[in-house]
């Protein structure tokens, strides 16, 4: 068990390093790495949430904002990415070309006006980041030392258990491994409506088996594959909602259609995961000897 605490340990001094390390306008890649660092403490807490459910209630409460926000900054990013990457296709790209379209190529000013909303929208983000580290950093990086102190603690008398079994910690780890486990198991057929949900569940079950030393690796990689598939098809759905809303059909039709197009190809890409990872993986244990 002190194995798997010091592995949760090591993701708390990540976040406390990350969030004292991260610049007043942070680029893209810190945005990235303080949401995800963020969200895998988010999972880890909510695990270890009998440890002292007061400080686990507080630690939550003092970064969910900065997640919140980081999560507004990022998205914007990677939708500013994909949006480009549509620009930069070849004529040869199986994009290029679509049913009505002849010519298949972009207008300039279609992606131009496209970027730049986005980058509108990055920069109020932005504003709101940097609002929420400026209020929140200082008692975040306090509270997640006191919970790397009662991590520790826990991890001494762990050590010194005679059995891991009887480890509170322990057990809230496996308990909540099996939890997720069965909720993804027993999940509704999945559509555009439940997967983005399904993802969530899929990234907690992956954090909380990262804690784990005999998780079944097959599973984990997986379930990293799922969440990379539909959140790419999210990311594109974004992106799709957003220009529907900016762009003009006749004017910048060409564009909307490549991103219905490539948005319709990730989803079903993102639904081939998933069912694959619910028919070959969700029915078996979760860890190696279970």
């Amino acid at each position: 068990m002190a194995e798997e605490l010091e592995r949760a340990r090591k993701a708390l001094r990540e976040l406390s390093k990350t969030l004292k390390s991260l610049s007043t306008d942070p680029p893209p890649n810190e945005v990235h790495k303080l949401r995800t660092t963020t969200r895998r403490v988010e999972a880890i807490v909510s695990v270890l949430s009998q440890l002292e459910g007061k400080e686990s209630r507080r630690l939550l409460k003092s970064i969910e904002p900065v997640r919140k926000a980081a999560g507004g900054v990022r998205e914007m990013d990677v939708l500013i990415v994909n949006a480009r990457k549509l620009a930069r296709q070849s004529t040869g790209d199986s994009l290029t070309r679509l049913p009505g379209d002849s010519v298949g190529r972009l207008r300039d000013d279609s992606v131009a006006r496209l970027v730049e909303q986005l980058q509108i929208a990055r920069q109020h983000n932005a504003v709101e980041l940097r609002r929420a580290i400026g209020r929140r950093r200082d008692s975040a990086r306090e509270n997640l030392k006191q919970y790397i102190r009662l991590v520790r603690a826990e991890s001494v008398r762990a050590k010194r258990s005679a059995s891991a079994n009887g480890s509170a910690a322990n057990d809230g780890i496996h308990a909540a491994a099996i939890n997720v486990h069965r909720e993804l198991g027993e999940w509704l057929p999945l559509n555009a409506e439940n997967i983005h949900a399904f993802r969530l569940k899929v990234k907690a079950l992956r954090y909380i088996l990262q804690l784990s030393a005999d998780a079944n690796p097959r599973l984990g990689d997986a379930l990293g594959n799922v969440q990379r598939r539909v959140g790419d098809w999210h990311d594109w759905h974004q992106l799709q909602e957003i220009a529907r809303e900016i762009l003009n059909q006749k004017r910048d039709g060409v564009l909307l259609a490549r991103i219905n197009q490539t948005t319709a190809q990730r989803f079903s890409q993102a639904l081939a995961a998933a069912n694959a990872l619910r028919g070959k993986y969700l029915n078996m244990p979760v860890a190696h000897g279970v």
